[in-house]
């Protein structure tokens, strides 16, 4: 089995699945058949994916071609004067292997097929005629012998004949994709004798003049054939320079027909309405285009009607579709905005207390302090214009008096042992007087004096003084620590992306030294009442929040974190703050949001900042889309620095952002960034187009938190 190479023939870009259409269609028209006996050659195969963005490449294809001949041989032989003829035919089969190198699968293919046919079918006859040559001979031989055997007292004769033959001449001439064809015609003319013995003068006449005919039709060919032969070849080498100069013009028609869905949202105050509509529509273009050959005329004339019909198609399926669905998403709105929201929160708070207690006893002052823990529950029920307010003021005020009940109870509980406390110890000093030292009140050791929360080393601002430690959090213990967080649920907060958040220790845990969020799809769906109403979701999140156990205005505030390991859209992550008065200066975006950093997983390398408020600056001041993070999946440092002229936003010590608070009228200086804002840490689904493909998903991302810190 022979393999044969052949050299690249240039360089097309493929588009998918209409040039392998296109490509069909045009090798279908050459004309490859194989023999009856052989098998066809398989198929090519097809291109998956229409690259929007045309690519310049070489493809190599290796196929084998298995061919079947019969070869009929005829042999004359001489014994003395007599010519005897035989006949021997034979079948053999042969296969070849030819490797092509072309722009295309299609031509790869298409040559490597040819190469391959063209080498099999000639060994294979050859194999063939090797078989049956030996045989005619012999046939040939023993004829002759049996004339001679049988002419002991024949008749020998001589003849002449002159033969007059016309032939015509086909040619081809190649020069790329241009096949030039020439034809001439010329007539020939030749003598030629032949002597035969026979054993009646009969017979010897007759094969003396068949001899000398068939000798001079052949010789009156050959002459026209070499008159005529040069002529075509040049008549085809010239047709095929005439086509090549011309190029060739195609004009080709495209129809498509395309469904599209469109979403459309519509704001009524904080009530925002959504719709949808899906329409299809059907559009015709045409193209035309020259190119250097019928092969590239055709191919970029369908690409160009069909990237025109397409567009065309979609346009109105989307002009249609579009009304209706703004129309949908405004009843949606006007619907939420007329029905209001009351909500009613129950909260229990735990509180530690800790007492301090003094005692007289003659001269000496006694000091004695004492904790204790209570909890209590408070029920409080509100009715706003919106369920978000509604949620806000009920958990703000249900919380503000579990927590002043249960403060109550456990100063109650801890007074009366920190005043027995100071009287023993004022006894103490008075029965040993002069080996008490006096309590110093500028010693930071002194147990009496409560502790700072620790931020690390100091930190300090750009006029050179040091920002002090307001909130750390290092998630070291087994749980979530309820005296600085909360867990954010979708039942009471009625936030979701179609997720449901949930109180669940798969989707919220500490260990290991991080706090871990997670999304996650579980084994049956969730039910859970989100801002339009119930929730069926497959996917539960986690999420927390600072509201009511932290808030501040300014200063600096670091988060290390790890965004989930994605493999494509569906997931979005968010280190963010709010007010705690989320409509003091009006509905969102007016009284401000500031995300610290997003991660949406249709972006994996890269971290995006945010400043939400009505600005008179451009979009672009206020955000980076830019900001490039080496493996998100790794910890990286966030920090926020929040002064009353200015947010700097910086990763890994690389500032993204550095924005001056510059409102809109009617608000002035750093309004809306001059009030509390509350920290929120969220895992959850991605929207718009960083949502799950079709038939896609995951079985569980993670978002790992190793702290948390805040300076004023």
């Amino acid at each position: 089995m022979n393999t044969i190479h052949r050299r690249p023939r240039g360089a097309l870009t493929h588009r998918g699945r209409i040039a392998t259409a296109l490509a069909a269609g045009l090798i279908g028209g050459l004309g490859l058949v194989a023999s009856p006996a052989t098998a066809a050659p398989p198929e090519p195969p097809a291109s998956a994916v229409l690259p929007s963005v045309a690519t310049t490449m070489q493809v190599q294809s290796t196929q084998t071609y298995t061919a079947t001949q019969t070869v009929t041989v005829h042999e004359t032989a001489t014994v003395g004067d007599f010519v005897g003829r035989g006949s021997a035919t034979a079948t053999a089969s042969a296969t070849a292997t030819a490797t092509a190198t072309a722009a295309t699968n299609w031509e790869a293919y298409y040559w490597a097929v040819m190469d391959a046919a063209t080498q099999a079918i000639a060994e294979a006859k050859a194999t063939a005629d090797a078989e049956a040559r030996p045989i005619a001979k012999e046939r040939a031989l023993a004829d002759a012998q049996a004339q001679a055997d049988e002419a002991a007292a024949g008749v020998t004769l001589t003849e002449s004949y002159t033969a007059t033959e016309t032939v015509t001449v086909n040619e081809t001439h190649v020069i790329g994709e241009f096949v030039g064809r020439g034809s001439a015609t010329a007539t020939g003319t030749a003598t030629a004798s032949a002597t035969v013995t026979a054993p009646s003068r009969w017979e010897a006449y007759y094969w003396a003049v068949m001899n000398a005919a068939t000798q001079a039709i052949a010789d009156a060919k050959a002459k026209a054939d070499a008159e005529a032969r040069p002529i075509a070849k040049e008549r085809a080498k010239a047709d095929a320079e005439q086509q090549a100069a011309a190029g060739v013009t195609l004009t080709e028609s495209y129809t498509a027909t395309e469904i599209v869905t469109v979403n459309e949202t519509h704001v009524i105050g904080e009530f925002v309405g959504r719709g949808s509509a899906t329409a299809t529509g059907t559009a015709t273009a045409s193209a035309t285009v020259t190119a250097p050959s019928r092969w590239e005329a055709y191919y970029w004339a369908v690409m160009n009607a069909a990237t025109q019909a397409i567009a065309d198609a979609k346009a109105k399926a989307d002009a249609e579709a579009r009304p209706i669905a703004k129309e949908r998403a405004k009843a949606d709105a006007e619907a939420q905005a007329a029905a209001g929201v009351t909500l009613t929160q129950t909260w229990t708070q735990e509180e530690t207390v800790t007492v301090h207690e003094t005692a007289t006893i003659g001269d000496f002052v006694g000091h004695g302090s004492a904790t204790a823990t209570a909890t209590a529950t408070a029920t409080v029920t509100v009715t706003q214009p919106t369920r978000w307010e509604a949620y806000y003021w009920s958990v703000v005020k249900a919380q503000a008096a579990a927590s002043a009940d249960a403060k109550a109870l456990a100063d109650a509980e801890a007074r009366p042992i920190a005043k027995a406390a100071a009287e023993a110890d004022a006894q103490a000093q008075a029965d040993a007087a002069a080996e008490v030292p006096v309590p110093d009140p500028d010693d930071p050791t002194d147990p009496t004096e409560p502790v700072a929360p620790s931020c690390g080393p100091t930190v300090t601002k750009a006029d050179g003084t040091p920002w002090a430690c307001t909130f750390v959090d290092d998630f070291r213990g087994t749980e979530l620590d309820t005296t600085k967080w909360s867990q954010v649920t979708t039942e009471e907060s009625g936030f979701s992306y179609g997720d449901c958040f949930i109180r669940d220790a798969g989707n919220v845990a500490v260990a290991e030294g991080t706090l871990r969020l997670v999304t996650r799809r579980d084994e049956l769906p969730t039910t859970c009442d989100g801002f339009s109403g119930l929730i069926t979701a497959e996917y539960t999140s986690g999420a927390v929040t600072s509201l009511g156990k932290f808030s501040q205005t300014f200063g600096r505030f670091e988060i290390r974190a790890a965004m989930p390991v994605s493999n494509g859209p569906g997931l979005q992550s968010a280190l963010w703050m709010v007010p705690d008065e989320p409509w003091h200066y009006g509905v969102w975006p007016t009284s401000g949001e500031i995300d610290i950093v997003e991660f949406y997983s249709n972006y994996p390398d890269r971290m995006i900042p945010a400043i939400h408020y009505n600005s008179i600056l451009p979009w672009a001041d206020r955000t980076n889309n830019h900001c490039v993070v080496d493996d998100p999946t790794a910890f990286h440092t966030y920090v926020l620095e929040w002064t009353p002229e200015r947010i700097i936003i910086s990763i890994d010590g690389t500032e993204c952002v550095n924005h001056v608070i510059s409102p809109a009228a009617p608000l002035l200086g750093s309004a809306p960034f001059d009030r509390p804002y509350n920290l929120n840490l969220t895992q959850m689904l991605g929207s718009g187009a960083n949502v799950f493909p079709e038939g896609g998903g995951i079985d569980q991302a993670v978002m790992q938190v190793d702290y948390v810190r805040a300076w004023s």
